[in-house]
């Protein structure tokens, strides 16, 4: 009985989030708490403190796919706006991205901003209800806002990345977040390092190291070790990535099990939220039939992007013939729904591949060729390709950017932010994308969001 009464008090107070940031409002549309009595228990000890930050990790999940911040709508986002996806749907939404002419009224951009403030505003307020707490003990409080932080870092990582300057929510105080202007991509950046930093200072005695359902240390410094690539912060993105690797994560040695639940490459995984699913991402990509023809399909540009007898391309890819016509579509998620109590498939949120991918980068912009070819060719062989040889430093760094093309396509949105990040968008999209114009780098702030807060402007070319 009293874990029920937990259990219902996390999902008072996730619900309660829900129903303050609903998606057709202005996330900064909050009224002014009325349940504190709640919240007040729900922080009074561990057990429902606990459950208040697993609510934020089930509420992701729930809203994956066409309602949430989860890899499937930053995944299907990015790879139509990059060279990676197309589609046989006409669905406005999409097709606006796919072609690069986004209207700010777009459906999909603005649930997905919505989206992504909903869980930020959830982490603002498990932070807030620990540093309120006379009761829960230190343990537990500092993984509680060590977890919340790396989730609001996390958010926010993606927000500038999508949509460049953006407001930083930090409270849950209804009346300082209804006038919050966009600030510089700079600021953003500067908090999420810090998030990480104090995600990684109060995570260090994790007694759950290798939980690779909740956020842990590993998961801090992966995640450090990206947004320190993105800040061209060498050293310390090698750093970061080489305390992960020396962890005890294993690169899969067989493709077909890398999304597996509880696979040794994993760092964060998510299981699918209900019982009998599988990934939302299986569902979207998978058609539904043999006669079904599959919703989003593989580009040219990818299926050449790929060498010959690389088995990423024969086992993360498949096919479907409708017809006369052969659609290739996504296949590292393999499972729709099945009714299993337990998936099989989890949603791979940091894995470790990236991390020997992020280290050669890191170890090529600091001329160590030899170092950055030896963690290219970990990932090589396991796709069943040759090793390369060192080269001259742009000559890796290309290899590097093919590496995570053909590793990474479909996951996270790392092909779109890639080449924004290399500067070579414009170079790459204007071949590929009739129309392509620079400007389309960024989503549009979503219109609706314009209407409400008018300290908020519009992102130049819409």
């Amino acid at each position: 009985m009293k874990n029920k009464s937990r259990y219902l008090l996390a999902l008072n107070f996730c619900a309660m989030f829900m129903l303050t940031l609903n998606s057709c409002r202005k996330f900064i549309e909050i009224p002014p708490p009325a349940n504190s009595i709640v919240t007040d228990q729900i922080f009074a000890d561990s057990a429902n403190a606990t459950a208040a930050i697993n609510g934020i990790y089930i509420n992701m999940m729930n809203a994956a796919g066409t309602t949430g911040i989860a890899n499937s709508l930053v995944n299907t986002t990015s790879a139509l706006s990059a060279d990676e996806m197309g589609l046989t749907t006409n669905l406005v939404a999409s097709q606006e991205l796919l072609t690069n002419v986004i209207n700010p009224t777009n459906s999909t951009v603005t649930t997905l901003w919505n989206s992504a403030y909903t869980f930020i505003y959830q982490a603002n307020a498990c932070i807030e209800g620990v540093d309120n707490s006379t009761t829960l003990g230190i343990t537990v409080g500092n993984r509680i806002t060590g977890e919340a932080k790396f989730i609001r870092a996390f958010l926010n990582f993606y927000m500038v990345n999508l949509y460049g300057a953006v407001p930083l929510v930090l409270t849950t105080d209804y009346k300082i977040n209804g006038s919050l202007p966009r600030v510089s991509v700079e600021v953003i950046y500067k908090q999420i390092d810090n998030d990480l930093k104090d995600a990684q200072a109060l995570l260090a005695n994790d007694t759950e190291p290798y939980n690779k359902l909740r956020v842990n240390r590993f998961a801090v410094a992966a995640f450090m070790a990206r947004v320190q690539l993105y800040e061209q912060q060498w050293a310390a993105a090698e750093a970061s990535a080489t305390m992960v690797i020396n962890a005890s994560y294993k690169i899969e040695p067989t493709l077909n099990n890398v999304f597996l639940v509880g696979n040794q490459e994993e760092i964060w995984q998510m299981s699918p939220p209900a019982p009998g699913d599988e990934t939302t991402e299986g569902q979207l990509f998978i058609p539904s039939s043999a006669t079904s023809v599959p919703a989003y399909i593989i580009t040219t540009t990818l299926l050449n992007a790929f060498e010959a007898n690389d088995l990423r391309k024969t086992q993360w890819i498949t096919s479907a013939t409708i017809g006369t016509n052969k659609y290739f579509y996504p296949y590292k998620y393999k499972l729709r729904r099945d009714n299993l109590t337990v998936p099989k498939e989890g949603y791979s949120m940091l894995r470790l591949a990236e991390q020997y991918l992020i280290r050669a980068e890191a170890r090529a912009q600091q001329n160590n060729l030899s170092g950055a070819v030896s963690d290219i060719n970990v990932i090589r062989k396991r796709a069943g390709l040759p090793n390369i040889a060192v080269s001259n430093q742009a000559n890796v760094l290309t290899a590097i950017q093919h590496e995570r093309q053909t590793e990474l396509f479909c996951e996270w949105g790392h092909r779109w932010l890639d080449l924004k990040r290399t500067k070579t968008i414009n170079t790459v999209l204007t071949t590929n994308k009739p129309g392509w114009k620079p400007a389309a780098s960024l989503f549009p702030v979503p219109y609706t969001q314009l209407q409400l807060n008018p300290f908020l402007n519009q992102n130049p070319g819409y």
